[in-house]
């Protein structure tokens, strides 16, 4: 991580007539090891692994990366972002990630936790043609299609 990379976003979500039937963002998992987020107010939920109920994030959270780099270790988090029918919600959000030197480049278990390895090998662009080919709203995990079956 000692020449990570980071990628800040910032988000508006303005007031929704009808928050119960739109996202400000659909379910997704995060491409990163870690991400910390400021919000103006709660609107970001992850998935409960134990009963697939939906809970408020805690400000940091871990991402795709950090799962595939422990073997599955720590787990990446499925989350959405709500919307409120009162007031704008501003979100700040920061992702935290290994070195990249381009999209191409692979992101594997670290060589240490690897008997047995549970997780192939991914880069960017699998990340970007797996959001491009699979409803995110569905909850699809990118993670999930990364697992070694045995």
């Amino acid at each position: 991580m000692d020449e990570g990379m980071q990628v800040m976003a910032v988000n508006c979500y303005p007031p929704c007539p009808q928050p119960d039937i739109a996202f400000g963002l659909p379910p997704h998992s995060d491409y990163s090891c870690l991400t910390i987020v400021l919000q103006s107010s709660e609107g970001l939920e992850f998935l409960g692994k134990e009963d697939e109920s939906w809970r408020k994030v805690p400000n940091v959270h871990v991402g795709d990366h950090l799962e595939v780099l422990s073997n599955g270790i720590y787990k990446s988090v499925v989350h959405r972002a709500t919307l409120n029918h009162e007031r704008t919600r501003i979100s700040i959000t920061s992702l935290h990630s290994l070195h990249s030197l381009g999209v191409y480049v692979k992101m594997e278990t670290a060589k240490e936790l690897q008997h047995p390895k549970g997780y192939k090998e991914s880069s960017f662009m699998d990340f970007l043609n797996f959001l491009s080919k699979n409803d995110i709203a569905g909850g699809k995990n990118f993670t999930n299609t990364l697992k070694i079956v045995k």
